[in-house]
């Protein structure tokens, strides 16, 4: 799992440096082209990357954000026995025998076509710090259900079932 983390490290890296790069080179020169133009009160050039600017700014503060608490993850501090980062769930809903499965990632790493779904999401929160046998009850905007954890194998490797 530590091999994950890194590449997503990695790529938050990646990603910092375009941004970076955006803000310390091509937006000031989008800036500086529309100053040339003349009157600013009135120039849409200048506006928008002015406002592309705050919006790198912004996308920078997250990034670096995130690549600084992914780099203080420590996995011998994880709980084998509550799902958590990167456990695969076996999920069941009483109420009409629906099963799935769910491997609970990073936002980067998400692919719901894969069953990789974010810890950040409204499932992934409800789910998270849970163990076998739990029933927990799931509030997404699109309806609100409860489901069983069935068994789930931890980011460790373990795998626990009822």
């Amino acid at each position: 799992m530590q091999d994950r983390l890194d590449a997503v490290r990695q790529k938050l890296e990646r990603e910092i440096l375009k941004v970076r790069y955006e803000l310390e080179v091509d937006i000031p020169k989008r800036i500086e082209e529309a100053r040339m133009k003349g009157d600013l009160t009135e120039n849409a050039e200048y506006d928008s990357a002015k406002e592309q600017q705050d919006y790198m700014q912004v996308r920078l503060l997250q990034l670096t954000h995130r690549h600084a608490k992914l780099a203080n993850v420590d996995l011998s501090q994880v709980d084998p026995t509550k799902v958590g980062l990167y456990s695969l769930v076996d999920l069941e809903e009483p109420d009409n025998g629906k099963s799935y499965t769910y491997e609970l990632v990073l936002p980067e790493e998400m692919d719901i076509k894969k069953g990789m779904i974010s810890i950040l999401s409204p499932i992934g929160q409800q789910l998270r710090g849970h163990g076998v046998g739990d029933m927990v009850t799931i509030e997404t905007p699109a309806r609100t259900f409860i489901v069983n954890i069935k068994g789930f194998t931890s980011i460790l490797g373990e795998r626990i079932e009822i």
